[in-house]
């Protein structure tokens, strides 16, 4: 800086200092209790002085001459932070070229701007005519699909063209370029570069999987090793290659979906996108046959609102990707099981062995021959229930102690029901629980309500409660084909007319009321039916607050179209399926085109279905 800069500078602090006590003087004067504060004015004046030094701070910046050639201009500069420096120009000596500048800039000639840092560079000088090398390094996947080594002469380019990524990843190179096709001059004489095909992050979490023998998910019994890997959520939620085991899952679904649903086994327990609890087990749903993807997400989310219900699935959506390739947008949740953190049933007991929690499966598919963990109720149309909990690998289970006391247990609930036998149904069911999970199958008309996926469990001497809700993607018009009466489309009010074995229903409207034995028994008795009706009054505000996550108006940032409407669009370039015939859709959901149009008509669909059920209540609206 010049002289005379500095000592005008010095100057004017010196004016503000002589000011500033001037000012402290006169309101010592005037009794101001701060007038004596001398640190708050040697603060002002030192963060004053600090920015007219800041003002006036220059960065080097220095041009150093190399070999086989020179630099034209001022070599060594000292300029303000904020303008550029002079002009400068790289000469190459008679049969050399200049091909580049040491930091990787090519222009010629350059100024540089000063910023925080100084500078330094040299320009590269290569003989013309000689041969320069540079290869290529291709990795996916963790692996090198391509290495090449290139060569060419001093004054041309070398041209390499990577191999077209999915269309859910991009290319990385390390130098940080995301080009296929490269043109690379002798600047990078000697040098790898290296390639990385590498994700596209959508918006929402993604998880990559990558199984040992690089296969996809081909059993739903049989587990194979991975390694897994998330990316693309709170930094303590991400974590890399940890050990697991993958296998499908899903019963229809199996077979029908060429995009499988999966579960994963982690060697060690682990938390999964910040939930408070850490397990081995978690689930995948592919949710291919719901088009708007948010059936489950909103049934969870009534559940978790709904104090009648103890447990709702952690449910989160992610993207995914299986062996460097994208594989679609799924909902990852809970395991169903007894647990920390999750349904929480206490395994131990007290004297009586038989007396521990339990969970059972209702009307999972039938097994045919029975085994240690199912019995049939009798009063239940001879139904096959499955005893998930105990675990019959557990070496205290005993068939002739749980699996029999779990029955008679059953057996009288369904006597006490059909006795209409209200005080003793209080006993031994938790009518809260029962009314909340009512309330969303009967919302959803969820075809596999008491047909397969219906959960119950018992608490260590306890009632028998209803849940978790579970596996509502057949369901809010979805369903082209309820059972008994193939009812090809599925309005919120379609006329059902169940029809099953010795029973014949007309319940109208209601499914769950006419097609399962709990209810249809548990809504004769006056008192459930008056508890039922308060609790749909109550269940309004929840249900609006829950359609508000439905919104499609992007300017609602929290509903899951903003905040994944990218990635599930991304999930049917993967899988073309809009306006083709996906079981279960209907013949109105066929024609949808596009996720928002899938998601309004569920909202749609659920607003009309409350009315249905309220008018069919006597519950004015």
């Amino acid at each position: 800086m010049k002289k005379s800069v500095l000592i005008r500078i010095l100057a004017l602090v010196l004016s503000l200092i002589f000011v500033c006590q001037i000012f402290a003087s006169c309101a010592n004067a005037n009794g101001n209790e701060n007038g004596n504060d001398e640190t708050s004015n040697e603060s002002a004046i030192t963060s004053l002085l600090g920015e007219l030094i800041e003002q006036g701070a220059t960065c080097k910046i220095v041009y150093k001459n190399g070999e086989n050639g020179h630099i034209e201009g001022e070599t060594e500069q000292n300029v303000k932070k904020g303008e550029f420096s002079s002009e400068v120009k790289a000469v190459a000596d008679d049969g050399y070229l200049f091909v580049g500048w040491s930091d990787g800039k090519m222009l010629n000639p350059r100024k540089d701007l000063a910023q925080d840092s100084d500078i330094e560079v040299t320009p590269v000088f290569k003989k013309l005519g000689t041969d320069f090398e540079i290869t290529y390094r291709l990795i996916r996947n963790g692996e090198v699909v391509d290495e090449v080594t290139k060569k060419e002469k001093v004054g041309r380019k070398i041209v390499y063209i990577a191999v077209e990524a999915d269309f859910a990843y991009q290319l990385r190179w390390s130098d940080g370029q995301s080009v296929l096709t490269r043109s690379d001059g002798a600047l990078y004489d000697g040098q790898v570069m290296v390639g990385e095909y590498i994700p596209k992050f959508m918006g929402a979490p993604a998880i990559c999987i990558n199984t040992e023998d690089g296969l996809g998910i081909e059993s739903r019994t049989e587990y194979k090793s991975c390694t897994v890997s998330v990316y693309n959520a709170e930094e303590d939620q991400c974590f890399k290659n940890l050990g697991a085991r993958i296998r499908g899952r899903g019963n229809s679904s199996w077979d029908a979906y060429p995009k499988k649903g999966f579960k994963l086994k982690f060697d060690e327990k682990v938390s999964m996108l910040g939930s408070s609890n850490k397990d081995k087990d978690w689930v995948f749903i592919s949710n291919h046959g719901d088009k708007s993807f948010v059936r489950n997400m909103i049934g969870y989310e009534m559940s978790e609102r709904m104090s009648g219900l103890e447990f709702t699935m952690k449910h989160e959506y992610i993207d995914v990707y299986l062996n460097g390739s994208y594989y679609g947008f799924f909902m990852m949740c809970d395991s169903v099981e007894a647990g920390n953190g999750r349904v929480d049933i206490d395994k131990s007991y007290n004297s009586d062995p038989a007396q521990m929690g339990y969970m059972i499966e209702i009307g999972e598919t039938d097994p045919g021959e029975l085994g240690v963990d199912y019995f049939r109720a009798a009063r239940d149309n001879n139904f096959a229930y499955c005893v998930k909990l105990p675990d019959t690998d557990d070496p205290e289970y005993d068939p002739n102690v749980h699996l029999v006391y779990i029955e008679n247990y059953i057996d009288q609930c369904l006597a006490a029901l059909s006795e209409e036998n209200w005080t003793k149904i209080c006993e031994l069911i938790d009518i809260d629980s029962f009314i909340d999970y009512y309330i969303i199958q009967e919302m959803f008309m969820n075809k596999d309500a008491f047909w397969r996926s219906i959960m119950f469990y018992k608490k260590p001497g306890g009632k028998l409660y209803a849940g978790p809700i579970w596996d509502l993607d057949q369901g809010a018009g979805n369903i082209a084909d309820m059972i008994g009466k193939n009812q090809y489309e599925t309005t919120p009010d379609a006329d059902i007319n169940y029809e099953y074995s010795q029973y014949k229903k007309a319940a109208g409207s209601l499914w769950v009321a006419g097609i399962n034995t709990w209810y249809r028994r548990l809504l004769r008795n006056s008192e459930f039916k008056a508890m039922l009706r308060s609790r749909l009054i109550e269940f309004e505000p929840i249900l609006n607050e829950v359609l508000e996550l439905a919104s499609t108006d992007r300017s609602d940032k929290d509903s899951y179209y903003a905040i994944y409407g990218d990635a599930m669009n991304r999930n049917f370039e993967r899988w073309d399926i809009m306006g083709q015939k996906i079981w279960p859709n209907t013949p109105a959901i066929n024609e949808i085109m596009t996720v928002k149009g899938q998601i309004d008509y569920m909202r749609e669909w659920l607003l009309k279905r409350y009315d249905v059920i309220c008018d069919h209540y006597g519950i004015a609206k």
